[in-house]
């Protein structure tokens, strides 16, 4: 059975690992606030899949008091970590439906965020079962809570990709309520549980990421708009002015532009001046960075 649980551990882990690389690199390349959100919650919950993974190793080369060390280190580590998830899950998730967290989830949360840490903390002085499953309760309610709340706020998620990843996620937990409440009278496979839902959120979170990047490499892929005379209209711009601009994009001197236009280099001057007095900027970099904005 060790063995299982450790390969389930190092398997979530190792997905666990790429679906963070992929979150940072997507939120380098793509300024999204909720992405910050989840790097920190998708960490949390790695960090436990790494520890719960050293504690099945440790139960097979440690013994003694190296054992029991070693177990009540990772424990109090777990403990912490989870009883920070059941405040961080609620306020990640209203980024994602895009509502603000207020009272009295609030403080709800809270309460139940110290009420998991002291029930941690009793379960590991008293050894009684009582208190792991009153744990494991808990940490189902406030998953459960959000993933109603989801639920009822998809509607409200702008990205369609991510609002596919959510349904999927809230499909992904509600088949694993059966195992949640078999894990109630055996209490030997919630850790191994717990294993296979973080594995089975990695791989939904990381397909929606590469769904993502394919998005984004469309996106720029796609040619730029280009400026026509109708986007300057509000300007009054004339036509010949309008080809004087279009050779500014380009980068050309008013020398190089009235050979390209086959006028004088005077005209092109006061073409300049005339195209800086009707959109009220005083240079060609103001001028472009306003072309940009109109189109």
């Amino acid at each position: 059975m060790n063995g299982i649980h450790l390969l389930v551990h190092m398997l979530a882990f190792a997905l666990g690992c790429m679906t963070l690389a992929l979150a940072i690199v997507y939120r380098l390349a793509n300024k999204q606030r909720w992405a910050t959100y989840f790097i920190v919650c998708h960490a949390s919950l790695l960090g436990c899949m790494m520890l719960l993974a050293l504690q099945t190793m440790s139960k097979v080369f440690l013994s003694g008091l190296a054992y029991q060390v070693i177990t009540y280190i990772i424990a109090a580590v777990v403990i912490g970590n989870l009883a920070f998830l059941i405040v961080f899950i609620p306020f990640f998730t209203t980024w994602v439906i895009a509502q603000p967290w207020r009272q009295p989830y609030k403080a709800i949360f809270f309460i139940l965020s110290v009420v998991y840490l002291a029930l941690g903390v009793a379960r590991e002085i008293t050894n009684h079962l009582v208190f792991d499953q009153a744990m494991l309760l808990i940490f189902v309610f406030v998953v459960g809570f959000c993933l109603i709340v989801m639920l009822r706020n998809l509607n409200s998620i702008a990205n369609k990709t991510a609002r596919a990843s959510a349904i999927t996620i809230i499909i992904v937990s509600a088949a694993m309520v059966p195992a949640i409440l078999l894990a109630l009278l055996f209490p030997s496979i919630k850790e191994l549980l717990f294993g296979i839902y973080f594995l089975a959120l990695s791989i939904t979170i990381m397909t929606f990421l590469f769904m993502e990047f394919v998005r984004l490499g469309r996106e720029g892929e796609v040619k730029p708009k280009q400026l026509v005379l109708e986007d300057l209209e509000e300007y009054h711009i004339t036509e010949r002015e309008f080809a004087v601009i279009s050779l500014i994009g380009k980068g050309l001197t008013n020398k190089e532009m009235a050979t390209e236009l086959g006028i004088s280099a005077n005209t092109v001057n006061n073409h300049v001046a005339n195209i800086y007095s009707k959109t009220k900027v005083r240079s060609r970099i103001d001028l472009l960075n306003l072309l940009k904005q109109s189109w």
